[in-house]
């Protein structure tokens, strides 16, 4: 991250200290509090998508990379199509946005089931009317 002289974070992508361990911090949402990135409840604000270049387990206090702007990789917890909005589940996996649920990204693919790595354009968007 490269802030030094103009105060601006030109990169997509910030490290971050867990706030307690984390288990395949992989393509996973995170969302940040006063204590660290953590995953966030189903439906709630998330601050973006953790690096699928992350270790299988990142430690309390330990450092994770995750993705704030721009186009990534989101694992799906569920099938859903291109175009839809997403939220998170409990997991921190993409689902589709219901009504109140915060949209975190727009599917640029579709998913056929739990697990599938799907492309994503982060748009942190609100809750969904």
């Amino acid at each position: 991250m490269t802030m030094e002289y103009s105060g601006i974070n030109e990169s997509p992508t910030i490290d971050l200290l867990a706030a307690s361990e984390l288990t395949a911090p992989q393509g996973v949402a995170l969302a940040l509090s006063a204590t660290g990135a953590a995953l966030p409840a189903a439906g709630a604000d998330a601050l973006g998508i953790a690096l699928v270049s992350n270790p299988e387990k990142v430690a309390a206090n330990g450092r994770v990379d995750v993705q704030i702007s721009g186009c990534g990789l989101w694992k799906a917890g569920g099938a859903f199509d291109a175009g839809d909005l997403l939220a998170t589940d409990a997991k921190g996996q993409a689902v589709k946005a219901e009504t109140g649920n915060y949209v975190i990204a727009r599917a640029l693919e579709t998913a056929t089931a739990a697990g599938d790595l799907i492309k994503v354009k982060l748009i942190n968007s609100g809750a969904k009317a």
